[in-house]
């Protein structure tokens, strides 16, 4: 029966080839934009899944394109991050923002509700009330210190309690570092979801500042 390595130990060589790096025991770092493919055949392959064009085939895996959508330092540490929240999967971003709009951008659509904390470090704050708006998205906000079932109350409220799509959260808050209970509203996304139309719950813990 193998023993389960912790993070520590399987960050040593997690997500590494050494047979794809000419035998180099540490990753070497990949100095270039594009790639060479095999054939048209296999870069259009590449592009397809990179694009969401197709799902991905059983043991396919995403091929390298260009530096800005994967590389295999960047695959390397994805993997590796993978491994502290045994998450399925994980990306990386240039910064904060451009995680955070990523991730509002692809799972809201015109006439969603999002749910957020209250205070909202500035540029989320910006980005959420200021530029979702523009595209027709609702934007409810909730006090620290609320219950879960006053803010469940609040959504009803709203009448676009069928329109929430996603509860987003930043703890501690910016600049106040007031604390924000996450299982509580990851309890409210659960509350809130069904079977045709789940509400997704992110939550981003930040250092004090």
């Amino acid at each position: 029966m193998s023993k389960k390595m912790r993070p520590e130990s399987l960050m040593m060589s997690y997500g590494y080839k050494p047979e794809l790096s000419e035998g180099a025991i540490k990753c070497p770092i990949f100095q270039t934009s594009t790639f060479v493919f095999k054939n048209a055949e296999e870069g259009k392959a590449f592009f397809e899944l990179a694009y969401g064009h197709r799902k991905k085939k059983e043991g396919e895996e995403l091929g390298l394109i260009y530096s800005r959508i994967n590389n295999p330092d960047l695959e390397v540490l994805e993997n590796r991050l993978t491994l502290w929240d045994e998450a399925e999967e994980c990306a990386v971003f240039e910064s904060g923002m451009s995680a955070i709009s990523a991730i509002l951008l692809e799972f809201l659509k015109p006439g969603d509700l999002l749910l957020i904390s209250s205070p909202l470090y500035g540029g989320s704050d910006h980005f959420i009330k200021k530029i979702l708006p523009k595209f027709n998205i609702n934007v409810l906000a909730f006090r620290v210190g609320q219950s879960k079932e006053e803010i469940i109350q609040l959504i009803k409220d709203s009448g676009l309690a069928s329109k929430l799509a996603l509860v987003y959260i930043e703890t501690p808050a910016n600049p106040t570092n007031d604390l924000i209970d996450i299982q509580a509203c990851s309890e409210i996304a659960r509350h809130f979801s069904a079977p045709d139309k789940p509400v997704y719950f992110e939550g981003i813990q930040k250092p004090p500042c």
